[in-house]
């Protein structure tokens, strides 16, 4: 079996050391021969790099290394072309603006050392229209122009407004430069996580093709299931015999916890880091998520109050954003730039398209449950996962008095600035904890007598949950609203559409008063 490029992303490595390449050269030839200014977001870890050094590879005229590839014989012009491959992991941009400024004219100088070209110039902007000038005459060719994570410096940045801006305001002046070189300019692409439209980074740029939902680019990066399967069959067969079940079964584990990613509503993608992940470790476990724990996702959860449960099946017609204030950065379209969320389908509206958005897999929605329950609970997220468990195991044995005790302990543990007194809030803290451990769990269910509040299936039962919230009111006790609770399900006959799937049938009263907790339940026979 071929050697796994695991955390490699240089394509000449990856070539001249004989490892898995899976070929994107098809999409690269349609790159060049049809445009000339790109940009593609996609989340992190999902191959931008590895994009970007193949068509540095490519434009240099390094034509062996794309031998039995695709474009090897459909490109004909393997011409040399000087390229500048902007790379922000040896910037750094986290100090002051001298420090960011002079650090990314060192990064553009130490580009122009290796073309044996000296830059004057100690202003960001100016030295880039300086290294291209000069590589330009010194070739006599049009210059290439890749940028690696254009947003590193922004994303970075997104708690601190003040530092935002800083940055926002030089990358503006360097990327707003090359427009004015069009003339002298072969090839630009831009990659990154996010699309900051209405932040005016691309001010200067209004020539850029953004095909970060162009259907015809919807698999450049990440790994399609005809290419898991083509590229790893013999890891798929070893994976299956480790765990002594058939390939198919494995395949369908795989897919389930890893497939998914969609940027177009129609073709489904893995990533490629949890995959090459999977076959180095041999065990299903989070991979891509645990590179990098979003921490100004949590915060800017927890700053809105968003309730989780939303985050699910969620219709949206905007997936840039816009808003210009970084403090205003709405939530949901970050959600998807940063691969959290991911488009399920779309449907038209009056020729607009709508998004439904959901997670794309099992990995991605058990490790942002778990973070957002850990942020909700102020708990370590290692803490989250056995409270989860019990409260399950409560339930699965009927015992609704601890069960009730669990909760009771979760809502002292949230701090009273994270506290939302509104009953969809409580509802949220059971579906965090126990969609955590794997729980069916439907919430606001829709029948024919009114609206459940929680329906809840197990391997060998279903609960029937009405939850009842008072604040403030001449309700004296929790118990009094549980009590109410399950009246309500049996007048409203909440549990007759589960009569008949051959589970016994518990109805469950949950009362909520302040941060006092009572549950009864009793079963339907």
């Amino acid at each position: 079996m071929k050697e796994l490029p695991i955390s490699i992303q240089t394509f000449e490595n990856i070539i001249e050391r004989k490892m898995i390449y899976v070929d994107k050269t098809s999409f690269i030839h349609k790159l060049v021969q049809e445009g000339k200014y790109y940009f593609l977001a996609r989340p992190r870890r999902f191959g931008k790099s590895l994009l970007l050094t193949t068509l540095k590879s490519f434009f240099l005229g390094k034509k062996e290394l794309f031998k039995d590839l695709y474009i090897y014989e459909k490109e004909k012009d393997w011409s040399f072309y000087p390229v500048i491959h902007i790379d922000y992991s040896k910037v750094n941009y986290r100090d002051t603006k001298e420090i960011f400024r002079s650090s990314m004219v060192f990064h553009l100088q130490a580009i122009a050392n290796e073309y044996q070209v000296t830059l004057v110039s100690q202003d960001t902007s100016t030295a880039f229209n300086e290294l291209v000038l000069k590589l330009y005459e010194k070739y006599q060719q049009k210059v290439v122009v890749l940028v690696d994570e254009y947003d590193k410096p922004l994303v970075d940045s997104l708690t601190k407004p003040a530092e935002f801006e800083r940055n926002r305001l030089i990358l503006s002046s360097l990327y707003g430069s090359m427009k004015g070189h069009d003339s002298y300019l072969r090839f630009v692409m831009l990659t990154g996580v996010s699309r900051f439209s209405k932040v005016s980074v691309f001010s200067g740029m209004n020539n850029l093709i953004d095909i970060s939902q162009n259907e015809a680019f919807s698999t450049l990066v990440g790994f399609t299931q005809a290419e898991l399967d083509g590229y790893f069959s013999d890891r798929l067969a070893l994976l299956a015999t480790k765990f002594s079940v058939s390939t198919e079964l494995i395949q369908s584990k795989v897919k389930e916890w890893y497939n998914g990613f969609s940027f177009d509503g129609h073709h489904r993608l893995y990533n490629p880091f949890s995959i090459l992940s999977l076959f180095t470790e041999w065990t299903f476990r989070n991979y891509w998520f645990s590179t990098g724990t979003p921490t100004f996702l949590m915060e800017l959860i927890k700053a809105q109050k968003q309730l989780p449960e939303t985050f699910e099946h969620r219709k949206v017609n905007d997936l840039v954003g816009s808003s210009m204030q970084v403090k205003n950065l709405p939530l949901i379209p970050l959600l998807y730039q940063t691969g959290y969320l991911t488009i399920e389908k779309t449907e038209l509206d009056d020729f607009r398209p709508i998004y439904y958005l959901n997670y794309p897999n099992e990995e991605v929605r058990h490790s942002f449950l778990t973070y957002i329950t850990a942020a909700f609970l102020n708990k370590d997220e290692f803490d989250i996962q056995p409270e989860g468990l019990a409260l399950r195991d409560a339930l699965i044995a009927k015992d609704i008095p601890l069960f009730v005790q669990k909760l009771q302990s979760f809502l002292s543990d949230i701090p009273s600035r994270l506290h939302i007194p509104l009953e969809a809030y409580y509802h949220s803290l059971v579906y965090l904890m126990l969609r955590l451990v794997g729980c069916k769990l439907l919430l606001e269910k829709e029948t024919d007598k009114g609206r459940i509040d929680a329906v809840l299936e197990l391997v060998d039962k279903i609960y029937i949950i009405e939850f009842k919230f008072a604040k403030n009111t001449k309700v004296k006790q929790a118990t009094t609203l549980s009590r109410r609770a399950l009246k309500q399900i049996k007048d409203k006959k909440y549990y007759e559409p589960y009569l008949g799937m051959g589970k016994p049938v518990f109805l469950l009263g949950i009362g909520f008063l302040e941060k006092v907790l009572h549950g009864r339940v009793e079963e339907i026979t």
